[in-house]
């Protein structure tokens, strides 16, 4: 069994982490590599260990498209521009940090430090070998006093759970031959040319942290039973038969399409409808341009979104016309912010509180059902989701300035709506025994409006099934993810790396791939 230090925290399924602890992980051949920080690993490792400039190293990138002559799937175009940018940060981030250094660690370590516990004969567990790994890069100092584990990610520098950095700085110690005097857990993200030191421990520091945190944690992640529907059920082997996971025929009209399992939400539909290319690089390798300004109505809708998210935590009474708005509606403009005051002002008239059982937390609330046909497992994260008379409610809140059009389907205009419908038919969440409704709580600065679906209407599910799968099909089949250049180029978060959807705005909407 072997556990990274990020698995120790992980919030997900605890039987799909003990799988995963087991099992090595799947190679999956596609057109497009699906590892986001391959290329960038793949180029630090030639500057590191064959000693190229990082003029020749960007060039080979470029080049074979992030293989480096081997046999790994090729990288989509975006990930290709993503990771020269990425590749020249990390290069100035590393500088800085050494020099930044009194004990600076230069010296690249190749191979991954590991440590391992062998049982012979196997134990209870069936289990031979114990493993502790971190995935990052490894460095250490010219006499091997001092090392430096890198933790890298793909935006800014972010903090990570102390359990996370103490594991790692755990795996550096104890996992290299001889424990050096001191070690580093430096963190890095893709966006930025700045390392962020957050850990300097001795042998002996890092010795009574692991066995305080990490040694319960590893015991918790090999021994989980408990299922939990949710994120983890993709790579999870126990989903086609799992008790905690609703399945059903969600989409019988849809043919499958041969492939690995994946877990698909309606924004991933809607962003492959817009752009295929788009829905690569920001759904599924979780890119995003950080330095982009949100629209005006984004902005408003995500605070009254985190705001009420914050009102109905816990056990809360009715919300109020008069209620503080919160520093997320403070941040906003006056303009907005006034906007967003005025519709969280007549939400008061729609708040389901008190008069709820149960309410999921955050964690909780991305619902997820899978179909078996298609073997997709399609999730939602309702904006609120409770208990009423024994029956869950899954509430969509949608913020605009104007009333919903009358003279297109409701599902159309809202296709979460019609998700939700699917998810709730099969039995979710916890093979919901009836009762459930979906509901759209529609808020303007000037009035507001609650819609109510059963899932349990057959026309109902007709439409939703028609809705959905108009969005899938296209989806299932594309490998290539080419992009599709038009005005949702202005406001797109990877646009930074798409030479098309550049080359677009900058002509004037005369550029097509």
């Amino acid at each position: 069994m072997r556990v990274g230090a990020s698995d120790t925290g992980s919030a997900g399924c605890p039987r799909a982490l003990a799988h995963k602890a087991r099992r090595r992980a799947e190679i999956r051949r596609s057109t497009w590599t699906d590892f986001t920080l391959g290329p960038l690993m793949a180029a630090a490792d030639l500057s590191e260990f064959s000693g190229r400039d990082d003029a020749a190293v960007i060039d080979e990138l470029a080049r074979t498209r992030g293989t480096f002559g081997t046999d790994r799937p090729p990288a989509h175009p975006g990930l290709v521009a993503w990771s020269i940018e990425a590749f020249r940060n990390y290069r100035a981030a590393w500088q800085a940090h050494q020099d930044a250094m009194h004990t600076p660690c230069p010296i690249p370590v190749r191979f991954p430090w590991t440590i391992s516990h062998r049982r012979d004969p196997v134990d209870e567990r069936g289990v031979q070998r114990y493993e502790q790994t971190c995935w990052g890069r490894r460095y250490r100092s010219e006499d091997d006093s001092i090392r430096e584990m890198w933790l890298m990610g793909l935006t800014a520098p972010a903090e990570r759970p102390e359990i996370v950095t103490t594991a790692a700085a755990n795996v550096a110690t104890f996992g290299g031959g001889t424990a050096p005097d001191r070690v580093r857990v430096v963190l890095f993200g893709a966006r930025s040319p700045v390392a962020m030191p957050v850990l300097e421990w001795t042998s002996a520091q890092v010795r009574q942290q692991a066995q305080d945190l990490i040694a319960p944690r590893l015991l918790e992640i090999v021994d989980g039973t408990a299922r939990r529907a949710g994120r983890n059920c993709a790579e999870c082997p126990d989903t086609p038969d799992c008790a905690a996971l609703p399945s059903a025929e969600l989409l019988p009209k849809v043919p499958p399409v041969p492939g690995p399992r994946r877990t698909l939400s309606v924004t991933d539909l809607r962003y492959h409808q817009g752009c295929p290319a788009r829905y690569h690089l920001q759904r599924q390798l979780k890119l995003r341009d950080t330095a982009l300004v949100e629209g005006q109505p984004i902005q408003i809708g995500r605070a009254v979104d985190a705001t009420l998210r914050i009102r109905h935590t816990g056990h809360p009474s009715r919300c109020t016309p008069g209620d503080p708005a919160g520093e997320e509606v403070a941040a906003l403009p006056e303009d907005s912010r006034r906007t967003a005051v005025e519709m969280l002002a007549q939400h008061a008239a729609l708040c389901p509180f008190p008069d709820v059982e149960e309410v999921r937390d955050e964690q909780d609330r991305f619902v997820v059902a899978h179909d078996k046909s298609l073997d997709v497992v399609f999730g939602g994260t309702p904006d609120l989701l409770y208990r009423r008379a024994g029956g869950w409610v899954w509430r969509e809140t949608k913020t605009s300035r104007r009333r919903l059009r009358r003279d297109q389907p409701l599902l159309r205009q809202v296709p979460q709506l019609a998700l939700a419908i699917l998810i709730l038919s099969a039995g979710a969440p916890e093979r919901s025994s009836g009762g459930s409704r979906v509901e759209l709580e529609h808020l303007r600065s000037d009035g507001c409006a609650l819609e109510e679906l059963d899932p349990a209407s057959p026309a109902l599910v007709a439409e939703a099934r028609e809705v959905v799968g108009e969005l899938v099909r296209p989806l299932l089949g594309d490998t290539m993810y080419a992009p599709n250049p038009g005005d949702g180029c202005a406001g797109c978060e990877v646009r930074r790396w798409c030479a098309p959807g550049v080359a677009y705005l900058t002509t004037g909407g005369r550029a097509k791939p």
